[in-house]
């Protein structure tokens, strides 16, 4: 019995997706524009305090702890989905598979966006390693704690769509349109992305477009 092989996609640097943009772009799709697209970022209390947190993990290097390796600031790409990216630590067990883990500024929660984007270093270990990686974790710098993550085939699948949503921004130089939500208040970006003037704008346009006049 035989089988087609395909070749991998071949993409240019421009469409290589950086892993970090996965976390932002299902945060909020123009905060990843913004980012990535425009080159704009503003550094808050959240973003400052993420960067302090990283000092651990911010220097690339081997290590040893009870009986286990780790790699810190561990550079990892998958060439068939064009992504490219650092992770903050990946464990290799003595048996078992490698275990990624990223360092997230706040408190123990579970969130979409920061799991997919662990999901991201978790399929390029898999191409680069030939290997199955089935969890990974995200630490909480201010809680102390972190929790696993399984790379289910759901987590996998919203992963996949957000890169190809991301490339599709990136290589057209997309500006998603600002909606204003409780999670603009957390942004960095709400001064430069202004969400509230962009909601304020189409309220008028609503109210002129359904305003009726006599005369």
């Amino acid at each position: 019995m035989s089988f087609d092989v395909k070749a991998p996609p071949e993409f240019t640097e421009n469409e290589i997706i950086p892993i970090s943009a996965i976390s932002h772009h299902l945060y909020c799709p123009r905060q990843n524009a913004l980012i990535h697209v425009e080159g704009v970022f503003l550094d808050n209390e959240l973003t400052t305090g993420g960067n302090i947190g990283h000092e651990y993990v911010d220097e690339e290097r081997s290590i040893r702890e009870r009986g286990m390796r780790k790699e810190t600031s561990l550079r990892v790409y998958s060439d068939r989905l064009g992504l490219s990216g650092i992770a903050d630590i990946v464990e290799f067990p003595d048996r078992g598979p490698p275990f990624p883990i990223d360092y997230k500024h706040g408190r123990i929660a579970s969130w979409e966006n920061h799991e997919a984007q662990l999901c991201a270093i978790a399929l390029c270990l898999e191409e680069m390693l030939n290997c199955s990686v089935p969890a990974g974790a995200i630490f909480h710098i201010q809680s102390k704690r972190r929790h696993e993550v399984a790379f289910t085939p759901e987590l996998r699948a919203t992963t996949l769509k957000s890169i190809d949503e991301i490339r599709e921004v990136l290589t057209h130089s997309l500006m998603p349109r600002a909606v204003f939500s409780k999670k603009c208040n957390k942004c960095s970006l709400r001064p430069h992305c202004m969400p509230g003037l962009y909601d304020a704008a189409a309220a008028s346009r609503d109210i002129f477009e359904g305003a009726s006049f006599d005369g």
